[in-house]
């Protein structure tokens, strides 16, 4: 039984660790053995509908919550969404192809995008893409005017994405500055992402680094005593972190890092990209939500984390 990509057993899970409790607390209350409740957190079995009736219960939610029929998104905060998200880290890679293209050539581009480990699917073939009509010594405009069609052709979710690679590849391959490929992108993204990126390149005048950024954090308190959940988070291996970021939206991030301690939001910033340390470090500062929306957006980042790492 899953809703929104996580198993009913991560959201067993985070609720019985928000209250603090073992698997053989929650047992002894809803009188059933640990190991019926351990095979629920590792999805092996599901609970019947008395079980789902004495959890909704014993936590305090509907059914609905308990198996995610119906479930309430975080107050917006800040200036971007998950497009913009997504679009950012596009425009990290972007950026990379830009350096790769002023300091090596295209040809060097294109070995690039046969090692290309990213999310996008249109970046690596729009470069294959352009490196074959170059080698037809088709007319650069026209190359791109079809470019532009194949952008149109992909998923809703996807085409924004297109539509700038298109647009950036083009400049790169023109020998564009990169500061004005920043410009470009941040149009394509909106005025929010602007907005922050001159507030990272204010930073940046003032010579605030990476590891300044991650490290005004280090020393952070947890919100309160109840937003400690993630300190059992502080094992995971890099990769793990990453799994978890990769399932995870800025909305609830932002909630459960501001709620966590030093150490789980120095971790978690680190594995970001450059961009996005920028704009979540700023979305993080600018937070004003409330204990409960910091509870709930930690909770489900240990039901993704119990999702993606098996458990663990």
């Amino acid at each position: 039984m899953e809703y929104h990509g996580v198993a009913i057993g991560g959201k067993i899970y985070s609720l019985r660790v928000a209250k603090g409790m073992t698997q053989e607390e929650l047992s002894a209350v809803l009188c059933i053995s640990p190991a019926a409740v351990s095979k629920w957190e590792r999805n092996l079995a599901n609970p019947n509908i008395e079980m789902l009736w004495a959890l909704a219960d014993f936590f305090d939610c509907s059914i609905d919550e308990l198996v995610g029929r119906r479930e309430e998104r975080l107050r917006q905060v800040g200036a971007y969404d998950d497009e913009m998200l997504r679009l950012a880290e596009v425009a990290d890679e972007l950026l990379v192809c830009c350096e790769i293209s002023r300091q090596e050539g295209l040809l060097a581009l294109e070995e690039e995008m046969k090692r290309y480990t990213g999310s996008s699917r249109f970046l690596p073939f729009a470069v294959r893409f352009f490196m074959q009509m170059f080698a037809k010594r088709t007319e650069f405009e026209l190359t791109f005017e079809l470019l532009r069609n194949y952008a149109e052709t992909l998923p809703e979710s996807e085409r924004a994405e297109g539509r700038m690679i298109a647009d950036v590849l083009r400049r790169i391959t023109a020998g564009e500055n990169p500061a004005v490929l920043e410009e470009l992108i941040a149009s394509h993204i909106g005025i929010g992402y602007w907005e922050k990126l001159e507030a990272k390149n204010r930073d940046l005048r003032h010579g605030q680094s990476r590891e300044e950024i991650i490290g005004k954090y280090r020393d952070k308190k947890p919100y309160s005593d109840k937003t400690t959940l993630l300190e059992e988070l502080e094992v995971l291996e890099d990769f793990e972190i990453r799994a978890i970021l990769r399932n995870l939206d800025n909305v609830t991030l932002k909630a459960a890092l501001y709620g966590a301690s030093g150490k789980i939001t120095a971790g978690f910033l680190a594995n970001l990209s450059d961009r996005l340390l920028w704009l979540v470090s700023e979305d993080i500062d600018s937070f004003t939500g409330t204990e409960e929306e910091i509870v709930a957006a930690q909770r489900k980042v240990l039901e993704i984390g119990h999702l993606v790492c098996g458990g663990r």
